[in-house]
């Protein structure tokens, strides 16, 4: 989920929390992010805490497929901005 979304939503899982319930945020531009949210995945799919069609188990798996695409495309467009400083010794094409 975005932050702000997040921050809203007053169902979410961070607005869910204790007051003094510790919390670990996994942010998009970390490669092992989805990584690990698959990993979380299994393991309350193993603990029988979920089933594979539970939308917390949906959203979660959707979460680490789009910053999996989000990284992917930020990776490419700073290859492609590379090339051009490389090609023309500026940004613009």
């Amino acid at each position: 989920m975005i932050k702000r979304d997040e921050i809203e939503c007053t169902d979410s899982c961070f607005n869910k929390a204790r007051d003094n319930e510790r919390l670990f945020i996994l942010l998009a531009r970390d490669p092992a992010a989805p990584v690990a949210i698959r990993a979380w995945v299994a393991e309350r799919l193993r603990l029988d805490k979920n089933t594979a069609t539970d939308p917390q188990i949906v959203e979660a798996l959707e979460c680490a497929r789009i910053m999996e695409i989000e990284r992917r495309d930020a990776a490419d467009s700073q290859r492609q901005t590379e090339m051009r400083i490389a090609e023309h010794g500026t940004v613009a094409p």
